[in-house]
């Protein structure tokens, strides 16, 4: 698709936004592309968890990103970095993004890429790391264009509640793994600060969208936006969408390898790891429940969250929260 044909996706892509929320006036789209850099709102204090800061002057959630405020909103469908993982039997494409199921679904790709082998490793589906996994460059693409028939295949990716992504994401990486303790840039060199972490990503989101570099890094392939992912701005009509968070996500996943051909005991076996854990998950962990209680009680924190991540709520169909004032 030329270049004029995906900027005409991502114009139409807008105005069905706007039209279909009616937030924002017509100045939206005047100052859609304007940028310009946020005040410094960092902070430079100790490693602290938590941190905040009373705003007593908070839009609503859902009024962040009108009118001017879209100025200070991070913008969607950028061009970034792509993660495939391809099953030619079940002429299936998986788009994986880091910290929505990425780690399962790179191993349920592999199991369908090559079952037997997969078996025959005595593997399961939370036992196939991504460091250790089987599939390694066998399955795996970073453009559609290189998988060879892609237009004749179906395309699905995972997705997940912007705050529960950023706050699993931070409580994995920041304070149970301190990945920060080998390799001293990631965390964004806040450790264990929350709000340093905010401030610092959000500066860097705006980095990229104003002008994309080449240096992406550990921090920006797990917290960067979901519609920058899998080519969305080119492609997102051609992908199923399942919410990682939704009530049906276990079936409805089912229900699409089923689809595409998967026998009732390739069913069976993915099936009976689904409600298993890999090493990643922080679901119901003292940690994630602190990071997740200090998001959503300091307007501070929420409310940059929600301009880093605004429309993904939009794009995926998540409600956004709400911002209490003080």
């Amino acid at each position: 698709m030329n270049r004029y044909i995906k900027l005409l996706f991502v114009f139409i892509f807008s105005g069905c936004i706007i039209a279909y929320t009616n937030l924002f006036n017509r100045s939206f789209l005047q100052d859609y592309c304007s940028f310009h850099d946020n005040d410094n709102e960092s902070l430079n204090e100790n490693d602290t968890l938590k941190t905040l800061i009373p705003l007593t002057n908070d839009l609503d959630s859902l009024e962040l990103c009108r009118g001017d405020g879209v100025k200070k909103c991070i913008p969607p469908l950028m061009k970034y970095k792509q993660l495939y993982r391809t099953s030619k039997e079940n002429n299936l494409i998986a788009c994986v993004i880091e910290k929505t199921f990425s780690t399962f679904l790179t191993a349920i790709m592999c199991f369908l890429h090559d079952q037997t082998a997969f078996r025959d490793s005595n593997r399961t589906l939370e036992s196939d790391i991504y460091g250790e996994r089987l599939c390694k460059d066998q399955n795996e693409f970073t453009e559609l264009k290189k998988i060879g028939n892609w237009q004749k295949m179906s395309l699905f990716a995972v997705v997940r509640n912007p705050i529960d992504r950023f706050v699993s994401g931070f409580t994995d990486k920041c304070l149970r793994e301190k990945v920060w303790k080998k390799y001293k840039q990631r965390c964004a060199q806040c450790k264990t600060n929350l709000t340093c972490f905010v401030d610092k990503m959000y500066d860097r989101m705006f980095k990229f969208a104003k002008s994309p570099y080449k240096g992406i890094d550990f921090d920006d392939s797990h917290f960067f936006p979901q519609s920058w992912r899998c080519e969305f701005s080119s492609h997102l009509v051609k992908y199923q969408i399942l919410q990682l968070d939704g009530a049906n996500f276990p079936d409805q996943l089912l229900g699409l390898l089923e689809e595409k051909g998967l026998d009732e005991e390739g069913i069976k076996f993915i099936n009976g790891s689904l409600h298993h854990r890999t090493p990643h998950s922080t679901m119901d962990s003292v940690e994630r429940a602190t990071v997740e209680e200090t998001v959503l009680n300091s307007p501070y924190l929420l409310r940059k969250i929600i301009q880093m991540y605004y429309f993904d709520f939009l794009l995926f169909g998540y409600r956004l929260p709400e911002i209490t004032r003080v």
